[in-house]
């Protein structure tokens, strides 16, 4: 079975959503999200007692980190990641903000689908939580 890929269709694809859009439009907000991220953890954890909050609310951290994934961008992921990296959350949440954030693997189909983007994040959320207070449950 051979598939065939129309050139034309191909090429527009790249260069309207792929290169106009998200390289031009989002690669920046990218850079910007990982410095805030990681600025907001240091500035947590130097000014905010952050430490203490994340130890005595970890199940709303739990919840935070699939909201959080819902964003169709990667960096605020890495707060979470940073956290975990700090030991200041359990892995349970670390594993619910990765499974339902999908980075940037969701703009091509938000640039096609608005609706198909809505029904797999709500998946992913569902199947987050799900998973994550599973892990937690089990001491994680």
């Amino acid at each position: 079975m051979r598939v065939h890929i129309d050139e034309n269709n191909f090429k527009h694809y790249f260069m309207e959503h792929i290169w106009e859009h998200i390289i031009k439009n989002h690669l920046w907000k990218t850079a910007l999200w990982t410095l805030g991220a990681l600025a907001i953890v240091e500035f947590g954890l130097k000014y905010l007692r952050l430490e203490q909050f994340t130890s005595e609310y970890k199940i709303a951290f739990l919840f935070l980190g699939a909201l959080v994934g819902l964003i169709p961008e990667s960096g605020p992921h890495l707060i979470f990641a940073t956290l975990f990296a700090q030991s200041l959350i359990p892995f349970s949440v670390l594993l619910t903000s990765s499974i339902v954030q999908d980075g940037h693997g969701m703009l091509p189909l938000l640039s096609y689908s608005f609706k198909d983007s809505l029904k797999i994040k709500a998946f992913n959320f569902i199947i987050g939580l799900t998973v994550g207070l599973i892990f937690y449950a089990s001491g994680f």
